[in-house]
């Protein structure tokens, strides 16, 4: 429920925001995005990283690299599990059909990607935790800082990610 209403108050900023910067849109101008952050789920941090490239007016695909790791256990014995992701990913920019002002980004898409796990403990290395397919969707919204830099948030699931993401985007 917490994100949601951080999404909807970002939306509704972006909305009536009148903050702009001079004919800046990074969906047009054939920008690069690198986005590196934090996931939120239910055990474990997970960490990524995102790259994006348009592909059309207001459409991007990418790609994600994600890694988790929660440890379990006592001080008679100990083990961790850790997932890799690795996925594929599309969105739709809506600045462009809401007139939104480009110092904010706000997008929604679909991702597929792989997940592969580990488990290592006292006992034992490196045995496979299983993994999977796994479909996603996602809402999201950028703020511009300035030209290069923005501060992302991210709302979905079915990825590592169940309950989102926070990062910071860079202009390549």
């Amino acid at each position: 429920m917490k994100n949601k209403l951080i999404f909807s108050t970002l939306i509704l900023i972006a909305l009536y925001s009148t903050n702009s910067f001079a004919q800046f849109n990074p969906y047009s101008d054939e920008a690069k995005l690198l986005t590196a952050g934090l996931g939120i789920s239910s055990w474990g941090i997970p960490l990524f990283v995102r790259y994006e490239h348009p592909v059309a007016d207001n459409i991007t695909v990418g790609g994600v690299l994600s890694y988790q790791s929660k440890g379990y256990g006592d001080s008679s014995y100990k083990w961790r599990i850790s997932y890799f992701g690795i996925s594929a990913r599309g969105s739709y920019h809506f600045n462009e059909l809401l007139n939104v002002n480009y110092s904010w980004d706000l997008y929604a898409g679909v991702s597929a990607g792989y997940y592969f796990g580990n488990v290592s403990g006292d006992d034992f290395n490196n045995i496979t935790a299983g993994g999977g397919f796994g479909l996603g969707v996602h809402v999201g919204a950028r703020y511009f800082i300035n030209e290069k830099i923005a501060i992302n948030v991210d709302a979905g699931g079915g990825s590592l990610f169940g309950g989102g993401t926070i990062g910071v985007t860079f202009m390549l």
